[in-house]
């Protein structure tokens, strides 16, 4: 059988590309849609996908794409205007695309997403042939080709939506132009997929279908591999408490990426708007404890927002283990010796290992500061409902740069952003980040993005607690998927090995 089979967590709360912002969501997503770019597998250099070809102008800020032959899978050709309709149906703002700032990059996105002008026109985009698209960027961008392989960036189907609208992605009516399409679709199960004949890339495609399922129990999706139901359990789903037993084993695999795990406040709840108890909060965790008692040195302690891996980025010092420190905040918040501080809440999704790592903080905060905090575990949904509504106090967060670039982490935080979900807002940051963005000397952009960092990181909107890393189980016979910086994986390069014991390991 040429059937991949894995586990991609917990339920997607949206199926967009458009829309969709959660890391369930956006693997369901790079199945079926694909942008004009798509990523190589290990080295993450943009490769041709819709756009067979494009040119840079001179003064790096305007691309020319042209559009290969393609087809949705419904017959109908892929059309430059494809992609404008899709890139000004995410900038709308009453679509409520919660990652529409990815697309910020383009010339008056911005103002258009905040209503400072009105005509779509006006936005850097044009289409002025069918296989043909135009795109003018506000400054130079190197990373920008990668962006355009981004979910967010990727073509949907004008009429399927406006057809059916929020069913447009059911199995009985999506349209695709990816490698793979939606057959069945049973919610808090699995997914499957066929590959899509449609495909301008069809004969590459060595998979027939891929099961997905919707597990979020660490050990149910650890079980389901060793009993051979899946063959691959991806980064994130294996439980901390088994990283001894597996690590030596031949399908253990473990590797850096850009990604970070951190605490959020927000900072609009009356108490956590208090900056004070909040930089008490953060220093009074001590991650080293939390990365060598529950990952057993498999996770980084990680001070700085900016995940560790960005060669010539000046890191600010960031938030340490200081418990002293920790109480002469306390008593600046008011509360000296932790007395008067209400009951607060820590808000975590369900997982064994974010309600280990919420168990560990909690003590450490009644050893510390002498504060008892509840903890609040939620499903998927309505942790992220949660999340985006700021109806929270204290909430376990994460990023994975979604490009090989510092800003992946720093525009999340600017005021608004759909990413940020605390509440903060620093027009000193925001200006900072801005400045950046206009600035073409490395060194310098760099400086300035570090000065950003220091900021938020001083504020304590965030707190973060250790730098991703890795590891996952793959059985022998799966190829074609690599670990990279960003851990992800378009699975049009997968493939299964039915060889494999004859073979050399590739």
């Amino acid at each position: 059988k040429n059937i991949l089979s894995y586990n991609n967590g917990a339920e997607p709360e949206i199926v967009d590309p458009g829309l969709s912002v959660g890391q369930p969501d956006g693997n369901v997503c790079r199945l079926q849609w694909e942008g004009l770019t798509v990523e190589h597998p290990k080295t993450l250099e943009p490769l041709p996908g819709m756009a067979e070809r494009w040119e840079l102008s001179a003064d790096g800020l305007t691309y020319t794409f042209h559009l290969r032959k393609a087809r949705w899978s419904d017959g109908r050709p892929v059309t430059s205007s494809d992609f404008v309709y899709s890139w000004v149906r995410v900038l709308t703002a009453a679509n409520t695309a919660r990652y529409a700032s990815i697309l910020y990059y383009i010339r008056n996105a911005e103002a258009f997403h905040k209503g400072t002008i009105t005509d779509p026109a006006g936005i850097g985009i044009q289409a002025p042939d069918d296989s043909t698209l135009i795109v003018t960027l506000n400054n130079p961008t190197p990373y920008f080709l990668s962006l355009t392989s981004f979910y967010t960036y990727a073509p949907v189907p004008r009429a399927c939506v406006e057809k059916f609208g929020v069913r447009w992605t059911r199995p009985e009516n999506v349209v695709v132009n990816g490698p793979f399409r939606c057959t069945s679709w049973r919610p808090n199960n699995r997914f499957l997929f066929d590959k899509n004949p449609t495909y301008w890339d069809v004969a590459n495609v060595r998979l027939d279908g891929i099961v997905a399922y919707a597990i979020d129990d660490l050990n149910t999706s650890l079980n389901l591999y060793k009993a051979g139901t899946t063959d691959w359990n991806p980064s994130g789903y294996l439980p901390a408490q088994f990283l001894p037993y597996v690590k030596d084993t031949a399908d253990f695999r473990t590797a850096p990426y850009l990604g970070v795990y951190f605490y959020s406040f927000d900072v609009t709840d009356e108490e956590m708007k208090n900056k004070w108890l909040r930089k008490a909060l953060a220093w009074s965790i001590d991650r080293d404890a939390i990365c060598k008692q529950l990952f057993k040195g498999m996770r980084y302690p990680h001070v700085t927002f900016v995940a560790r891996g960005f060669e010539g980025y000046p890191y600010p010092t960031g938030q340490g283990f200081d418990p002293a420190y920790a109480r002469e905040c306390l008593a600046k918040a008011g509360f000296p010796g932790g007395q008067g501080v209400p009951k607060l809440d820590l808000m975590f999704n369900t997982s064994e290992d974010h309600r280990k790592i919420a168990e560990i903080v909690q003590a450490m905060w009644k050893e510390h500061l002498g504060i008892d905090i509840n903890l609040a575990n939620q499903e998927w949904g309505s942790y992220q409902r949660n999340l985006i509504s700021l109806n929270y106090q204290m909430a376990r967060r994460s990023w994975i740069g979604d490009y090989a670039d510092p800003a992946t982490f720093l525009d999340c935080m600017r005021t608004g952003d759909g990413n940020n979900r605390t509440g903060w807002s620093n027009t000193e940051y925001d200006a900072l980040v801005r400045e950046a963005s206009r600035t073409f000397d490395p060194v310098k952009r760099f400086e300035i993005l570090s000065a950003a960092e220091a900021i938020v990181l001083d504020e304590c909107p965030i707190v973060p607690i250790y730098n991703y890393t890795l590891t996952e189980m793959q059985k022998p016979y799966v190829r074609g998927i690599e670990t990279n910086l960003t851990d992800t994986h378009n699975l049009k390069f997968a493939w299964i090995d039915h060889d494999w014991e004859r073979a050399p390991t590739p």
